[in-house]
C-alpha cells in the first residue's frame, strides 16, 4: 500500500471543493484535491443557477464576503436573468427581481478546479475515496494519504462525514434534471404544487434551450422522477426532455458544528443549502473559501479547526437556520394544492421575494 503525507486533503471537486483547495493552497498549504468522477461536472446534478453577487450580499448581509469568491468564470455562463417567477398551482404567475446567470456545470466545476491548480493545489481524478481514519485517506486504489486537514466536500451521502460518525438531522429531496430544447425567455420559473410533490420543478434558460427538472418529497401517487418530469414537461408542451440525472438534496437546518476531529465539512455534506429554495452552490463556495482559509491557518500558525464555526456561522448559519424555519412552517401548505394557492395568492410576489431570500414573509408578521 502506498501512502504519502499532505497538509490538507479536499474530499470532492465540486464549487466547495474547489474553493476549499484554492484557498487552502493561497494559504501556503500542501493541498492535494481529490474527485471521484472521471470528467469534474459530469453528470450534472443541479439546476445550474447562480445568483449575482450583489443579490448573494444581501442574502447574506456579508458584502465583503464576495470578493474572490463569486468571480464566476466566463467560460461557464450562459444566460443572464433578471427575473424569478413563482407559478401556482393554477398556473398565477408571482414575478419579482432576481439577477443571475446560468452555467454550465461542465465548464463551472472544470474552470473552479483549474482555478485550485493554478493556486498550487494538486488535481487528481478520477480518485475515489473510500474511508477517512483520523486523518488518514484511504484510496479505492489501495493508497492512502496522511493530512493534517481533510475537507469533506463530497455531497449529501459524504465519505468524510459518514467516517467521522457525523448523522445530521434532514430530509432528502428526490432530484431530477434534464435538458430541453427550444427558446427560452430570460428569467427563471419554478413551478409548485402537484407538479412536484412538497417540492418544486424549474426551468432555467441556456443558450440552447433549458436546464428543466424537479425536486419531490412526499407522496406522488406512486409515479416516479421521470413520469413527474414527463407530465410536467407536457404540461409546458415543451419539446421532450433529455440528458436526465437523477440524485438527491439535503433539506435540514445548518448543524451545530462542522468539525469532526481533523475532518471539516462543507456545502452538502455539512447541510449548507438554503432551504427555500434547495440552492446549494453560492453556500458550498461560501463554506468551502472558509473551511480552505482555517485550513491554511491551521497548518501555518496552529490555528484550532474549530475556528471555522464561527466563521462559516458568520457568513451564513441566520440565514439558513431562518429559512430552514420558513420552509418547516410552509410545508403543510405545501402539501395541498387549494391552500398552497391561498397562500401563495396571500403573501404575493413580495412574500415568495422573502421567502426565495430566506426571510420570513413581511405580511406574516416578519418572525425571526
Amino acid at each position: 500500500m502506498t501512502s504519502e503525507r499532505a497538509d490538507v486533503v479536499v474530499v470532492g471537486a465540486g464549487p466547495a471543493g474547489s474553493l476549499a483547495a484554492r484557498f487552502s493552497a493561497l494559504g501556503g498549504a500542501r493541498t492535494i484535491l481529490l474527485d471521484r468522477r472521471p470528467e469534474l461536472g459530469h453528470p450534472v446534478q443541479c439546476g445550474e443557477f447562480v445568483p449575482s453577487a450583489r443579490e448573494l450580499a444581501d442574502i447574506f448581509a456579508s458584502p465583503d464576503l464576495f470578493d474572490g469568491t463569486f468571480d464566476l468564470p466566463a467560460e461557464a455562463i450562459q444566460r443572464e436573468t433578471r427575473t424569478m417567477a413563482c407559478i401556482a398551482p393554477s398556473g398565477r404567475r408571482y414575478e419579482f427581481p432576481l439577477e443571475g446567470v446560468s452555467v454550465a456545470r461542465r465548464a463551472f466545476d472544470k474552470a473552479l478546479a483549474y482555478r485550485a491548480e493554478g493556486a498550487g493545489a494538486e488535481l487528481r481524478n478520477p480518485a475515489g475515496v473510500v474511508r477517512v481514519r483520523d486523518g488518514t485517506v484511504e484510496l479505492a486504489t489501495g493508497g492512502r494519504i496522511e493530512a493534517r486537514v481533510v475537507i469533506g466536500a463530497d455531497g449529501p451521502v459524504s465519505v468524510v462525514a459518514r467516517s467521522a460518525g457525523v448523522q445530521l438531522p434532514r430530509q432528502m429531496y428526490r432530484m431530477i434534471t434534464a435538458s430541453a430544447p427550444g427558446a427560452f425567455a430570460p428569467r427563471l420559473d419554478l413551478f409548485f404544487g402537484s407538479v412536484a410533490p412538497g417540492g418544486y420543478a424549474w426551468s432555467i434558460p441556456k443558450l440552447d434551450g433549458a436546464n428543466v427538472g424537479l425536486g419531490a418529497f412526499g407522496p406522488s401517487d406512486g409515479r416516479s422522477l421521470d413520469a413527474l418530469l414527463d407530465a410536467f414537461v407536457a404540461s409546458q408542451g415543451w419539446d421532450g426532455a433529455v440528458d436526465r440525472t437523477r440524485w438527491w438534496v439535503p433539506i435540514g437546518a445548518p448543524p451545530v458544528t462542522a468539525v469532526a476531529g481533523r475532518s471539516l465539512l462543507t456545502g452538502d455534506a455539512a447541510n449548507l443549502v438554503m432551504a427555500t429554495n434547495g440552492a446549494g452552490i453560492p453556500t458550498a463556495m461560501i463554506s468551502g473559501r472558509d473551511a480552505g482559509t482555517i485550513a491554511a491557518l491551521h497548518v501555518r500558525d496552529g490555528t484550532p479547526l474549530r475556528a471555522y464555526d464561527p466563521l462559516w456561522k458568520r457568513h451564513l448559519f441566520g440565514p439558513l437556520r431562518r429559512g430552514h424555519r420558513v420552509k418547516r412552517a410552509a410545508d403543510p401548505v405545501a402539501r395541498s394544492d387549494p391552500l398552497l394557492e391561498l397562500g401563495m395568492r396571500y403573501i404575493g410576489a413580495t412574500g415568495l421575494d422573502d421567502v426565495m431570500r430566506l426571510r420570513w414573509p413581511a405580511r406574516l408578521g416578519g418572525a425571526n
